[in-house]
């Protein structure tokens, strides 16, 4: 017996045919769908902004104080150069040449007399290429084979050392000997409320759990 003979009562037949119609009258529940890409998601006063182009969302975070900054070795936050106690960065700044601690004594601010820094990368630049972040050859893994630093003292004619965005790195032309030693790419993030220049692609705050300095 095949299923077009099977016979019903008329009633039944009634209901199964209105219960047909009702249902494909039924409009679809629409699938609710979340944005690909956020604009803007706030989390604890930090924005996340997008993504880089290794695809990892990016935090932004402010300093307010920007008069000491942290130019880290290595991208990471805990390598120390061997046998030495110094933590795994060195502490830059701008010293206001201006300022009197006699006159202005301020017991409770370490920074007391240091300029806001405006450029963070320019300054670790600066210090990458007088060759400060390289003690004892500690860096040696981030020079490119082939790369000739300079010899103590020296000058190369006509250079005008800059950082990676194009910003000399100094203005008084005596200052010059000590430059030229590799500069890799490095990143403004925030640890500790402070700005922290690390070596590394922007995505490098990202993949080191940081936010990204807010500009």
């Amino acid at each position: 017996m095949n299923l077009s003979e099977v016979t019903y009562p008329k009633d039944t037949k009634d209901r199964v045919r209105n219960l047909l119609i009702q249902e494909a009258r039924r409009k679809p529940k629409p699938v609710r769908r979340w944005p690909a890409f956020p604009a803007v998601i706030a989390v604890a006063g930090t924005a996340l902004v997008g993504t880089t182009a290794a695809g990892i969302y990016t935090a932004l975070a402010p300093v307010n104080d920007k008069r000491d900054i942290r130019c880290y070795f290595h991208a990471d936050l805990t390598t120390r150069p061997p046998g030495s106690t110094m933590p795994p960065y060195i502490t830059a700044g701008i010293f206001d040449t201006g300022f009197d601690a006699q006159k202005g004594p301020n017991p409770d601010d370490r920074n007391a007399g240091m300029r806001q820094v405006s450029d963070p990368v320019n300054l670790c630049s600066r210090v990458w290429s007088q060759g400060l972040m390289n003690p004892a050859g500690f860096t040696d893994d981030l020079i490119p084979t082939g790369f000739v630093s300079p010899v103590p003292g020296s000058v190369v004619p006509g250079h005008n050392y800059k950082d990676q965005n194009g910003h000399p790195l100094a203005s008084d032309p005596d200052l010059l000997g000590r430059f030229g030693h590799y500069i890799p790419h490095l990143a403004e993030c925030v640890v500790d409320n402070t700005v922290a220049v690390i070596p590394g692609e922007p995505e490098i705050c990202a993949r080191l759990g940081m936010p990204a300095l807010e500009k």
